[in-house]
């Protein structure tokens, strides 16, 4: 094959270029899929977790410290078989003392100490009446795999033993949400005056 050459090459597009017209119009496209099915998630204790009061000095001072795990039952209930997922919102982003793609935060000491974090995990789940697994997504559309652990930013939904690559419609789910709680180690924390251990999450219904 011939090489063109460069003076030619620019002669050419010279010549082509006025013949490509700017559009004139573009289109928008307005879509979506009313369902008529909806779903409701929900929480044992109205979700709270409460650890009461903490001693300070019972926090260690060279490492963090776990609390004791505790388990809340999650639960949703549909109008018939729904496909969907759950999208873990951290209300207190950013203030992980742990790595913020996994924990969520508790709050933090006068606006800079990051005071801890706390796993979720997603266990015992039952659809319908048959045992069934978690799985997650980063986009909640694509590249579903196994997985327990619920993370911020993440999606979750559940699907078929053996078959994690595809959420399956379900109309009623339980299963235990572990909660695993820790303070970050008190020889960087302020605590001269109580803390508020602040910890605040919003799990968000995705219809698939």
């Amino acid at each position: 094959m011939k090489k063109i050459p460069h003076a030619l090459t620019m002669a050419i597009i010279v010549l082509t270029s006025p013949l490509t017209f700017a559009a004139s119009s573009t289109d928008l496209t307005v879509t979506g899929l009313i369902t008529p099915n909806a779903c409701t998630p929900s929480l044992s204790s109205d979700g709270i977790v409460d650890y009461g009061k903490i001693p300070a000095k019972d926090l260690k001072q060279n490492t963090s410290t776990p609390l004791e795990e505790k388990t809340l039952m999650l639960g949703v209930k549909c109008d018939g078989p729904t496909p969907f997922a759950l999208f873990a919102k951290d209300n207190r982003a950013g203030s992980a003392s742990q790595a913020p793609s996994v924990f969520f935060g508790v709050g933090k000491i006068n606006e800079t100490q990051k005071l801890g974090g706390y796993l979720l995990t997603m266990i015992n789940a039952v659809a319908d009446g048959k045992a069934v697994q978690t799985i997650k997504s980063v986009d909640g559309k694509n590249d579903w795999r196994s997985q327990i652990f619920m993370w911020p930013g993440q999606y979750m939904s559940v699907a078929a033993i053996g078959n994690p690559g595809s959420p399956i419609p379900i109309q009623d789910l339980t299963l235990e949400l572990g909660i695993a709680t820790s303070i970050a180690r008190a020889d960087g924390l302020d605590l001269t005056n109580e803390v508020l251990i602040d910890g605040s999450a919003t799990l968000e219904m995705n219809y698939l």
